[in-house]
């Protein structure tokens, strides 16, 4: 067994094997302390792209239709009452449109103190939510009970479908779900196997955002 270096300068010093035994603890003792202290990685802390059917509607986000108040504590002249318009902006005095759908009440207030810089200088701005428009989605196909469902809490696609009266048992054809979904100006189409999801066999749940069009196609029956 191959002896510590702190031991075998000890012995070299001839000091007792108790003195010897108590020096190897201690220097164990700090050896141990400084391997405690250094950190691991934090797995949820480790970035990485978002699939876009795992991430969440977040009802902190401001949309089309929200009231927002916006408050200086000095320039009061820059004050506003404003609903975000359909385009996702609002029209500021003096600045012009600002955008403000898809941000979250904190961003916003941080993108108005750079668009306000030159203008109100250093100066405290604070956004509130005087009122949130009811976002709603969409479902339509080989359901009981098509048409439109609240979206008022993270709502998944198979929790949709179960809010429109659930599937149409003899006509749904359900491996194959569509979500449309509107971003950034442009329509994406999303597909969900719900059979595989009643099946327990889809771990990772597809969460709906305002305005999301699900559609449930129909069998094709072959005669």
């Amino acid at each position: 067994m191959r002896m510590h270096p702190k031991i075998l300068q000890a012995m070299a010093a001839g000091r007792t094997p108790h003195t010897l035994w108590l020096t190897f603890l201690a220097t164990a003792a700090v050896m141990l302390a400084l391997t405690g202290c250094q950190s691991t990685p934090n797995p949820d802390a480790l970035s990485s792209d978002a699939d876009p059917a795992a991430v969440f509607y977040s009802t902190n986000e401001l949309h089309e239709g929200d009231v927002v108040d916006i408050t200086f504590q000095y320039s009061t002249n820059y004050n506003a009452l404003q609903r975000i318009a359909l385009d996702g902006t609002l029209n500021l005095n003096p600045v012009g449109p600002v955008r403000a759908a898809g941000r979250t009440v904190v961003e916003l207030q941080r993108e108005l103190a750079k668009v306000y810089q030159t203008l109100a200088k250093d100066d405290v701005i604070t956004v509130n939510r005087v009122l949130a428009s009811t976002a709603i989605i969409y479902v339509s196909g080989a359901v009981l009970k098509p048409g439109s469902v609240e979206l008022n809490h993270p709502l998944t696609v198979i929790e949709a479908v179960m809010a429109a009266g659930g599937f149409d048992v003899s006509r749904a054809q359900l491996s194959s779900v569509s979500i449309l979904r509107l971003e950034h100006g442009q329509q994406h189409a999303y597909h969900v196997n719900l059979k595989r999801v009643l099946a327990g066999k889809e771990t990772t749940p597809f969460y709906l955002r305002p305005f999301d069009i699900i559609y449930v196609p129909t069998k094709t029956f072959n005669y």
